[in-house]
């Protein structure tokens, strides 16, 4: 139950709980075309992840409350792994974690994200296997949370690709890269 209150609570603020890190990274910056150059391929593979993910999934996962989804996806990035975005995240952060030179908040950020992350994955998973009950236990079964699979899953829905999808719902994300980015060079060179 404790766990359930925690799941539901970071997933109704996941959206808020990066901002203390940010500001930390901003205020500790000292980035170098060596950090600089780290943390592109981190960033890259992030967001081009999160942006195939939610070309299949749409804005449901902007979604503050759990049931949202029209049903489960289970093509694209999430027949490889079942929390995409949530990887992506991860890989983002460590990419501008990166790109700021402040290594010693990698560990942090790490630990951070999987005590986030960790309950709301839980309520997630109990919401779908309540929903979606077998289809789910399957796709679960064949599919890890966070490390891709080489092989895609067996049963993949027929969910399709959307670029204007993937770009509506990403706007958000992509704004806040930019922007992060801007100001820790302006802090630093301005």
């Amino acid at each position: 139950m404790i766990s359930q209150k925690f799941g539901n609570f970071f997933f109704r603020i996941r959206s808020f709980t990066p901002i203390p890190f940010i500001l930390a990274l901003l205020y500790f910056a000292r980035p170098t075309w060596l950090s600089a150059t780290v943390s592109i391929p981190f960033i890259t593979v992030g967001e081009l992840l999160r942006i195939w993910a939610v070309g299949y999934a749409g804005g449901t996962t902007r979604a503050t409350a759990l049931g949202a989804a029209r049903d489960l996806v289970t093509t694209g990035p999430y027949s490889y792994v079942r929390n995409p975005l949530y990887l992506g995240n991860l890989l983002l952060s460590i990419g501008i974690t990166l790109f700021t030179n402040i290594y010693l908040l990698i560990p942090i950020l790490i630990i951070g994200f999987f005590i986030q992350y960790v309950p709301i994955i839980a309520v997630e998973e109990t919401y779908l296997l309540e929903s979606c009950r077998q289809v789910y236990e399957e796709y679960q079964s064949e599919v890890s949370r966070f490390l891709p699979n080489f092989r895609p899953y067996t049963n993949p829905s027929s969910h399709d690709f959307s670029w204007s999808r993937a770009f509506k719902s990403e706007r958000r994300t992509l704004t806040a890269i930019i922007t992060v980015m801007a100001l820790i060079f302006a802090r630093v060179y301005v």
